[in-house]
């Protein structure tokens, strides 16, 4: 009897990891690079990736981090079901005169994570 409840254990717990261990999801964006041009000094600049899951597991981003804490993101939290889009949006604070070029880390459950985007202009 013992032995017979650790194979149904064992055989659960298999079946429950394989259906869970969703690590192969494939993010594809819109673009990698945005190019705001020239911005006025001081104030906020708002660009948005799109993305979409183009692989047939669940996408969830679990992070995103950015080069510098003017560099703010937002990005949609539920997992994306396959073949449906979110979206990351960036907010860079002007706050310094000068050319700048920052770069946004996307990590999410695929083998290729994270994504690396990137942003850059000049602040007037």
């Amino acid at each position: 009897m013992k032995k017979n409840l650790f194979v149904i254990f064992v055989s659960l717990l298999v079946a429950c990891t394989s259906t869970t261990n969703n690590n192969d999801a494939v993010i594809k964006f819109d673009k990698e690079k945005y190019d705001f041009g020239k911005i006025s000094y001081k104030k906020e600049a708002t660009c948005t990736f799109e993305f979409s899951n183009s692989k047939n597991s669940i996408l969830i981003i679990y992070d995103v981090k950015t080069s510098c804490g003017c560099t703010v993101p937002e990005w949609t939290k539920a997992p994306i079901r396959i073949g449906k889009k979110g979206e990351l949006k960036i907010k860079y604070d002007a706050a310094y005169s000068g050319i700048f070029h920052k770069t946004v880390e996307v990590f999410y459950n695929g083998p290729n994570s994270p994504a690396i985007l990137e942003i850059k202009g000049e602040v007037d």
